[in-house]
C-alpha cells in the first residue's frame, strides 16, 4: 500500500493494478455509527428482555438473581458487540450505518477484511466504546481515523468504490444534440455505411472541443457527408447549418439501425 495523502490511500493489487480509496473521515463514521446505534440499541433491549424472562424462570434465590444481573449484563454487551461484527462479516465490511454513508471496512493493503479481522476489531470496539469513548479521541488524532480496533486488526474504513459493471464499463458516451429533431427524410442516406455513424457519433460526444475547433471539424465532416450524399446544388440540406445536418444525418440513421 502506498500514502500520498491522509485522505486517501492506493493500494497495487498482484496484478500491478493501482486501486485508489477515500479514507473515511471522522464525522461520515460518527454518523454511520449513530445510525448503527439505533438499530444495535433497540435490538440489544429485545435480548435482554428475554434473556432477563427466561432467567426468571430459572432463577429462585438471591444469589441466582445477583449471577442473573450480571449475565445480563454480559449478554447485553454479547448482543450489542455481536450486532456490528456479524452485519461486517455477513456484508464483507459493511453495516447498515456504514452502508448508508457509502463506507466500508478493509484491510489497508486493499484487501478484503477477512473474518479474524473483523472478530478482532470488534472485541477492541469493546475498549473504544466503554473507556470514555476513547475510540473517538484515537480518530481525531490519527491521520487515517482509524480506531483501537482498526490499529489492532490492520483494517481501515474508506468509502466505499462504486460497481463497475462491464456494461457500464464499454458503454459508449452520450452523444450531445441541441435538438431530437431529425427534420425531414435526407435523400442519399444509403450512400452513409456504420463507418461514417459511428464517426458521426463520436464527434457528438466527444465533450472539450474549443467552439473553433468544434466548428472546423463540423464544417469539414459537413462537407464529406454533402459529398457522399450525392445531393443537387439547390438542395435545402446544402443551406443548413454543418451541426445541423450532421445530427439530422446521425439521427436518421440511427433510425435506421434500431
Amino acid at each position: 500500500m502506498e500514502s500520498g495523502q491522509f485522505d486517501t490511500i492506493s493500494v497495487r493489487t498482484s496484478d500491478n493494478v493501482t486501486l485508489g480509496y477515500n479514507i473515511a473521515g471522522l464525522g461520515s463514521r460518527l454518523v454511520a455509527q449513530i445510525l448503527d446505534n439505533l438499530l444495535a440499541i433497540p435490538l440489544t433491549l429485545i435480548a435482554v428482555l428475554l434473556y432477563g424472562a427466561i432467567a426468571s424462570v430459572f432463577v429462585t434465590s438471591a444469589e441466582g438473581a445477583t449471577f442473573a444481573d450480571a449475565g445480563a449484563g454480559f449478554f447485553a454487551g454479547f448482543a450489542y458487540f455481536g450486532y456490528f461484527f456479524v452485519a461486517e462479516a455477513v456484508t464483507g465490511g459493511k453495516t447498515p450505518g456504514k452502508s448508508a454513508m457509502g463506507l466500508r471496512v478493509i484491510r489497508v493493503d486493499g484487501s478484503a477484511a477477512d473474518f479474524g479481522a473483523l472478530a478482532v476489531r470488534n472485541v477492541i470496539r469493546v475498549i473504544d466504546v466503554v473507556v470514555v469513548l476513547i475510540g473517538i479521541v484515537v480518530m481525531f488524532f490519527q491521520p487515517q481515523t482509524r480506531r483501537l480496533g482498526d490499529l489492532g486488526a490492520g483494517t481501515i474504513v474508506v468509502r466505499d468504490r462504486a460497481t463497475v459493471t462491464l456494461a457500464s464499463a464499454v458503454a459508449p458516451p452520450p452523444v450531445m444534440l441541441r435538438t431530437p429533431d431529425a427534420g425531414p427524410p435526407i435523400d442519399g442516406l444509403d450512400h452513409i455505411g456504420s463507418f461514417e455513424h459511428d464517426a458521426l457519433r463520436v464527434f457528438l460526444s466527444r465533450p472539450g472541443l474549443s467552439q473553433k475547433l468544434r466548428a472546423d471539424l463540423a464544417a469539414d465532416i459537413a462537407r464529406r457527408l454533402l459529398d457522399r450524399l450525392g445531393l443537387p446544388p439547390g438542395a435545402p440540406e446544402r443551406l443548413w447549418p454543418p451541426e445541423l445536418l450532421i445530427e439530422r444525418v446521425y439521427l436518421q440513421l440511427d433510425q435506421r439501425h434500431r
